[in-house]
């Protein structure tokens, strides 16, 4: 090991707060892994590290205690940070019987208010799905140094498609021709927005937050209480349009949920 690896934090010393596997007991896993300390994709000079349990099986409303606890499921896997040498990953949700667009928001869903909108369980597998995503991640990678994760079709089905449970997509067309998609999971009580991607060459109309606003208003249509928005870290650019959705609740490192309101004008 080199003297640079050496000095990596050590990412099993600690807990996600007082979280474990053994708090699953309706839960099938499979298997259970740490990825990490690798250079983190969010803070320059930060290294991360996750923990990922692989789901077996899950019924209903179990993923909501998990979400709760910090936790968020990506196909079908489990995942939460274990970088207690930093503690900027918050788990992050939005009450939807509070939430409304604000005068921005509603600016963006009127200037796209022409496109064509399509909800599908499970997500649908296509060519043009997968080049959608991949031309996403490598916008993203030349932006802000995310991995690049390019996706064949059977890596899009892996990631997307297979899982304990079926995921919801959200997808948004111009002209018969696929230029947004949403992937969120449904349960009882709440609905994730688990991931998005879009043409990156419409950034100009603000197609991301359209599509990240279409899985609030399903929430709302829905009925559900909460909207999850995966994990918030402040001071990165590519999480800088999380701060818009408030009020919301960020779950502390000792599992409390702290209320952060609009400020009041």
């Amino acid at each position: 090991m080199s003297e640079a690896r050496a000095r990596l934090p050590d990412c099993t010393s600690r807990n996600y707060g007082a979280d474990n596997l053994s708090i699953f007991p309706r839960v099938q896993i499979i298997n259970s892994i740490i990825n990490g300390p690798d250079a983190c994709s969010y803070l320059s000079g930060q290294y991360s590290a996750m923990q990922y349990a692989q789901i077996g099986e899950m019924s209903p409303g179990d993923y909501t205690e998990r979400l709760e606890r910090g936790w968020f499921k990506f196909g079908a896997f489990l995942q939460r940070p274990l970088c207690h040498w930093c503690r900027m990953c918050f788990s992050m949700r939005v009450p939807l019987e509070e939430w409304k667009p604000s005068r921005s928001q509603r600016r963006v869903l009127k200037r796209n208010a022409e496109l064509e909108l399509k909800v599908s369980s499970p997500p649908v597998l296509g060519t043009d799905r997968v080049l959608l995503h991949n031309r996403y991640r490598q916008a993203k990678h030349a932006l802000y140094g995310w991995q690049p994760n390019y996706l064949t079709e059977a890596g899009y089905q892996s990631e997307f498609i297979r899982g304990p449970a079926p995921m919801t997509e959200i997808s948004i067309w111009e002209n018969g021709r696929l230029i947004s998609v949403l992937m969120a999971d449904v349960e009882p009580e709440v609905i994730t927005a688990v991931t998005h991607f879009h043409d990156p060459s419409l950034w100009r109309r603000s197609i991301g937050l359209y599509t990240v606003l279409q899985s609030f208003l399903l929430g709302q249509r829905l009925g559900k209480k909460w909207l999850y928005l995966g994990y918030y870290v402040p001071h990165s650019p590519s999480m800088g349009y999380k701060q818009q959705f408030k009020p919301c609740e960020l779950r502390q490192w000792n599992g409390e949920w702290r209320r952060q309101d609009s400020p009041k004008k």
